[in-house]
């Protein structure tokens, strides 16, 4: 009797690490939000930084940056904001411009890895994304999205696969970006 309770406290005890184990491989996106993520409710224009990239194919990285801004473009009634720029000019002179307490988005694109073998390829990227205050250059939210694909030789070119990565990262990009802009309290500054 006592050896049966035991072996049902081991099982429930094996069962339940297994549990953890599969969730906790199911949530690979880390993030941070600060609790001082307020955004002025006279912000209309939201700029964006050109991604940084490490070690990433240039026109890999610029096509899903291109499309990131486009999508967020696309979608300005979901984020409260009239628009979505571009900047490319030095920070320092974007924030002269800027109130301190506007926002701006920063990301990265690293850890691009292409695993050929002999019949298929494993690709895997990670990403990440910043909103920052103007100014102080205070995080007020950060998000890391990593992706993997993978496709066979005879079915599919790397080409094409890089491109649908490309294009599922800049939608992951794009959902995740929104969701902190609609999440963040818009407040009155004067």
């Amino acid at each position: 009797m006592i050896g049966s309770s035991r072996a049902s406290a081991v099982k429930t005890a094996v069962l339940l690490l297994c549990s953890t184990l599969f969730l906790g491989g199911c949530s690979t996106a880390k993030g941070y939000t600060s609790q001082a993520f307020t955004i002025g409710q006279n912000q209309q224009m939201v700029p964006v930084l050109p991604f940084a990239n490490t070690l990433v194919p240039d026109a890999f990285s610029e096509a899903v940056f291109n499309e990131f801004v486009d999508s967020l473009n696309d979608s300005q009634a979901a984020s409260g904001f009239s628009g979505f720029a571009i900047i490319k000019d030095d920070l320092k002179e974007v924030e002269r411009i800027l109130p301190p307490a506007h926002i701006y988005i920063s990301g990265e694109i690293w850890s691009y890895i292409e695993n050929t073998g002999c019949c298929s390829t494993e690709l895997r990227v990670k990403s990440r994304l910043r909103i920052f205050r103007v100014l102080s250059r205070e995080l007020l939210w950060e998000k890391e999205i990593p992706l993997e694909s993978f496709f066979e030789h005879d079915i599919s070119t790397l080409a094409a696969e890089r491109e649908k990565l490309g294009r599922r990262l800049s939608a992951a990009l794009t959902a995740a970006t929104l969701k902190a802009l609609q999440g963040a309290k818009r407040i009155l500054i004067e």
